[in-house]
């Protein structure tokens, strides 16, 4: 992938080289390339001004998880600690504003704000950029968006076809790589398995709160229905695939709509 130069490398050079810390690298690829896929024409024209030629938006989606090692103050814009038993999303318990920052519904809307904002300088804009590819990713992986006091199962420890890891790890990097290293295949198989059928009008719908709470269903409903042993393999694998897979989907097409709304203004 040729980086971009100038103001973009510049930002990107910044950030330490680390794992990624939501759907790791490959889900966000995934999300951003269906993304790219989906953008009206005079989108994706600004954006390849704004990045400085020919950059896709895979090559800049985990740029906010590296980041935010240098700027604490991002580290809750990745997540949204609704309670497990929770019965909705409440703005005011959920997204409360702290020295780490508030919570991903909030920094989506100034993400979204700030790109589509004409006033706003050009490195303004292209951070706006790069973490609106990112948080959108984020509200979609079901284990940012349910709190179960385990730090969203990063401190839950499972085995994963017999390796020991934690229950985001698998939902994080597992469940995807087990099907394929490849991301670019992975969109493929999403693009032909998923999406035929599918009204794509009907679910761009809705806001980022409407995503979270509908990611913290998945969280209960799929993520945590482990067995006793905790001790995961074909058969919590093969439940899961699907809603990941509806999860990157849902992220990239969502994604797409912000974008092209943004650059509509």
């Amino acid at each position: 992938m040729k980086w971009p130069t100038g103001i973009v490398a510049a930002l990107l050079a910044c950030a330490p080289l680390n794992e990624a810390a939501s759907w790791g690298a490959s889900g966000h690829s995934i999300v951003a390339e269906i993304a790219q896929r989906r953008l009206e024409p005079d989108a994706l024209r600004r954006i390849k001004e704004l990045l400085g030629g020919e950059v896709s938006l895979a090559s800049i989606a985990s740029w906010a998880d590296n980041v935010a090692l240098l700027r604490p103050n991002t580290y809750n814009w990745h997540f949204v600690n609704i309670p497990y038993d929770a019965t909705g999303y409440d703005a005011h318990r959920d997204c409360r504003q702290t020295p780490k920052g508030d919570c991903v519904i909030a920094a989506i809307a100034r993400a979204r704000d700030a790109l589509a904002a004409a006033s706003g300088s050009r490195q303004e804009r292209i951070e706006a950029l790069m973490f609106l590819v990112h948080f959108v990713g984020d509200i979609h992986q079901p284990l940012h968006c349910a709190d179960r006091n385990d730090a969203g199962g990063s401190q839950l420890p499972v085995t994963f076809f017999g390796e020991p890891t934690t229950l985001h790890m698998v939902w994080d990097v597992g469940i995807i790589e087990r099907r394929s290293f490849d991301w670019g295949e992975q969109v493929a198989l999403i693009e032909q398995g998923w999406f035929p059928g599918q009204d794509v009008a009907a679910l761009q719908r809705g806001e980022p709160a409407d995503w979270a709470w509908e990611a913290h269903v998945v969280a209960v409903e799929v993520a945590y229905a482990l067995p006793e042993n905790h001790e995961l393999g074909v058969e919590y694998f093969r439940r899961s695939l699907s809603v990941v897979d509806r999860q990157l989907a849902l992220a990239g097409i969502r994604l797409a709509r912000l974008l092209n709304e943004a650059f509509a203004q």
